[in-house]
């Protein structure tokens, strides 16, 4: 039986995605440019892809990523540059931070029948911490572990162990629950971990995930044969 479950962030209580369209077509809108929003897009997200990258071959900061993206898509289509605007990316990223439909019911009905934690990757643990209070969701976890303060980040089977240990839970007394197959599902599984693939496209994808769902009703209807209520 599952004593405790551990919620990856972005993608799987939240839609990061979508939001961060929204926050980029919103600044260049802001600018008065005449660029095709998609287009923005399209730049923003290969610059962020390229900055993983960086990175992981250790030669760019982790905490230059929003300055680092936006600077760039905005030199590819020779628009005017101004530092504000990463301050106003983050201010419009707050703002529009909120879970998923469904989420905050579920996550009341957990609470208190079993620990609740975030383990969530993030290069900046202030802004990632104001995020989550921003969602209202805070409240609900018994712990939130957040990579950029950490050692470890997600895949590595220890970064799951150390929240694990933090909740005094065995990991296979845990379950994860993530929307990536990389890093939420392969690392909890090689940590000793039950796993939920949250997968809200229609397409499926391969997986060795212990469950997959398409939404929280799913998702709310599996846990519950798991938990056990003491």
């Amino acid at each position: 039986m599952v004593k405790a479950v551990i919620f990856d962030f972005d993608g799987t209580l939240v839609d990061f995605i979508n939001t961060d369209v929204e926050c980029l077509k919103l600044i260049l809108k802001e600018t008065g440019a005449q660029v095709e929003p998609d287009s923005f897009v399209d730049r923003a997200v290969f610059h962020i892809i390229s900055f993983h990258e960086l990175v992981d071959s250790g030669k760019a900061n982790t905490h230059s990523l929003h300055h680092y993206r936006l600077s760039n898509s905005f030199s590819d289509f020779g628009l005017s540059w101004d530092e504000d605007f990463v301050d106003r990316y983050k201010q419009i990223l707050l703002e529009r931070t909120t879970p998923y439909p469904g989420v905050p019911n579920l996550l009341s009905y957990l609470q208190g029948k079993a620990k609740l934690g975030i383990l969530t990757n993030a290069y900046d643990p202030i802004l990632q911490t104001k995020r989550i209070q921003a969602s209202g969701l805070a409240d609900f976890f018994d712990r939130i572990q957040i990579s950029g303060e950490e050692i470890y980040a997600k895949p590595d089977p220890d970064a799951f162990h150390l929240i694990c240990n933090r909740l005094r839970i065995r990991p296979e007394e845990c379950i994860f629950v993530g929307d990536s197959l990389k890093y939420d599902i392969e690392g909890a599984l090689a940590a000793g971990m039950q796993t939920i693939l949250v997968q809200r496209e229609e397409y499926l994808l391969k997986n060795d995930s212990n469950s997959r769902v398409t939404s929280v009703m799913e998702l709310r209807q599996i846990l519950r044969g798991m938990i056990e209520i003491e």
